[in-house]
């Protein structure tokens, strides 16, 4: 049985399989009604659209959890500017909504917040930020040439790793609304024939 199935279809499954199992006695037996023999054939098809479901689920949420990870921090010590001694200790949430990483410089004894978000949804707008603060120190009338062309070109970076980015976050957001729909369906879907199918199984029991 899959690993990506939740508690209830799992349930349903195990309903079907002694419903297999009634079918194959009574093939073996006498002729199978009409009537069953339509019902496991409900139960097969149903079974089949669970398991491409259940697959897809874990595909999109894999797809997610993969995303998370793509933002790496380069967090520093902001008392002795090196990283070999942090240790994550969690996260935290500043006035914006935005989650960083929370760490603990063990040489130094201190905790801190780094500077910058954990994650590519808060990514987002946080460079979205840093880039319109650098568009302001570059049109300073006072500013060298020299200093002007630096912050053209982190701007032009900045901007080409958000076009990247932000399809690939809007891909997954639409993935996940779909699969959240999708999975509202197939629970209503698979607790009416789980229902279905107890009420018939204690016809046959009884």
């Amino acid at each position: 049985m899959s690993q990506e199935l939740k508690q209830e279809e799992r349930e349903l499954i195990k309903l079907v399989g002694f419903f297999k199992k009634k079918a194959e006695q009574w093939s073996a037996e006498t002729e199978m009604p009409e009537e069953f023999k339509q019902l496991v054939e409900t139960c097969d098809k149903l079974v089949v659209q669970i398991n491409i479901h259940a697959e897809s689920r874990e595909i999109i949420l894999s797809e997610r959890e993969m995303l998370k990870k793509l933002v790496k921090d380069n967090a520093q010590c902001p008392r002795c500017n090196k990283n070999e001694n942090l240790k994550l200790i969690g996260t935290e949430k500043n006035e914006k909504g935005w989650q960083s990483n929370k760490y603990k410089c063990r040489k130094c004894n201190i905790t801190f917040v780094w500077n910058a978000p954990n994650n590519p949804w808060d990514m987002i707008p946080y460079v979205e930020s840093v880039v319109a603060e650098i568009e302001k120190k570059a049109e300073a009338e006072n500013l060298d040439e020299a200093s002007k062309q630096h912050y053209m070109d982190s701007i032009a970076q900045m901007k080409g790793n958000l076009e990247k980015l932000k399809p690939v976050v809007e891909n997954s957001a639409i993935d996940l609304a779909n699969l959240e729909l999708r999975d509202k369906e197939m629970a209503d879907m698979v607790h009416k024939f789980k229902k279905h199918l107890m009420i018939e199984k204690i016809k046959l029991e009884d």
